[in-house]
């Protein structure tokens, strides 16, 4: 499906984001809460701080904490990282036995289930607040639940070495990485997320075979964009076949000079990113649901944007998915995709290429 620039909204109105989110209970649809702008602002204004942990890179935080005081000067803000599965869950602990100072934090993927099973989130209504135009919020970051904002966008791409590949012989599409020219040349990271968010546009069964093909093309297996673009930008393979975006654009505005070069494939994988809620027992429920709004507007996503380029939404303007996603043939993970999201990464890794697990070298 061709996405033109006046479609990019439309892209997703009909997906609702994340299905396995939408285990909220009933009962938790009844308590939902609603405010109004003042209601939100008089809060906030009362409260005076807010302490947040996003999940952004630690580079991006400081940057995004000074954009958002200088635009709500009366509120304090503190910040703290969380990162990876062990600190998820001493988080997702610490906000069960509501030792958590935490006001607004970025839910791991890991523990989606368990966060609405203990009602670790406010139940604030999002989508109500947002159509109604008291947060100004995309309603389409919205997942089922309500509760919960996805604010960025994770994107693969092909990228390859210039000073190796030719202009003639670049890649243009997933079949390329199947091309002979490329045996034991070419990099494929361990954990095939990327794969995975092509089953929207190819399906399951597609992408399986895919994976199989790619294997008997003997690509040089790598855990990580890191040591995978390292691999690309001194020479040691041609190609690589997944990328992020921003890890690209990262490594380019640390040394322009390094001759490496992205290229948008067809299918476009692309998947939903950074989510952010706020938490049940939060002291400053208010102002974490501007600090949610702040990263969601324009304003908030140049700022995330300007470190780490990439990762914006698609569904703002001016960030670079939302240029990308114009005339591209988009793959979009969300609803059932993201709900089988490591099921089939396992499926690739495991059945497909024979390794142990996820992420894991070579047998």
């Amino acid at each position: 499906m061709k996405v033109s620039e006046s479609a990019v909204v439309g892209l997703i109105i009909g997906f609702c984001l994340l299905s396995f989110v939408s285990r909220a209970t009933a009962q938790t649809k009844q308590r939902m809460i609603s405010l109004t702008r003042e209601q939100i602002l008089e809060g906030a204004k009362k409260e005076g701080k807010v302490n947040v942990t996003p999940g952004h890179d630690e580079s991006a935080i400081p940057t995004l904490v000074k954009g958002f005081q200088k635009k709500y000067p009366f509120i304090q803000t503190t910040w703290g990282i969380v990162g990876g599965t062990e600190s998820s869950q001493r988080q997702l602990f610490e906000m069960a036995a509501g030792t958590s100072s935490v006001d607004v934090f970025s839910p791991s993927s890991a523990f989606f289930n368990d966060y609405l099973r203990k009602n670790l989130i406010k139940t604030y209504d999002l989508r109500a607040m947002s159509k109604a135009g008291y947060l100004k919020i995309p309603v389409e970051m919205i997942d089922d639940t309500g509760v919960i904002a996805w604010l960025g966008t994770n994107t693969g791409v092909l990228a390859y070495n210039t000073k190796l590949v030719p202009p003639e012989k670049a890649p243009k599409s997933w079949e390329s990485c199947l091309d002979p020219q490329w045996k034991g040349k070419f990099s494929v990271d361990t954990k095939p997320n990327i794969f995975a968010w092509l089953a929207p546009r190819w399906g399951e069964e597609k992408v399986l075979s895919f994976a199989r093909r790619l294997k008997e093309n003997n690509p040089v297996w790598g855990r990580g964009n890191t040591r995978n673009i390292t691999l690309l930008s001194t020479g040691e393979v041609s190609l690589n076949c997944g990328m992020y975006i921003q890890v690209i654009e990262r490594t380019l505005r640390k040394d322009p000079s390094l001759p490496i070069k992205m290229v948008i494939p067809d299918p476009f994988p692309m998947s939903y990113h950074e989510p952010e809620a706020v938490y049940v027992n939060s002291k400053s429920p208010h102002a974490a649901l501007l600090w949610i709004e702040f990263i969601a507007s324009k304003e908030g996503q140049e700022l995330g944007e300007t470190i780490e380029t990439g990762r914006g939404s698609f569904l703002v303007e001016g960030t670079v998915a939302h240029r990308l996603v114009k005339g591209a043939n988009v793959s979009l993970c969300s609803d059932d995709c993201r709900h089988r999201e490591d099921k089939i990464m396992e499926r690739i890794a495991v059945e497909a290429w024979g390794l142990p697990k996820v992420g894991a070298g070579p047998k």
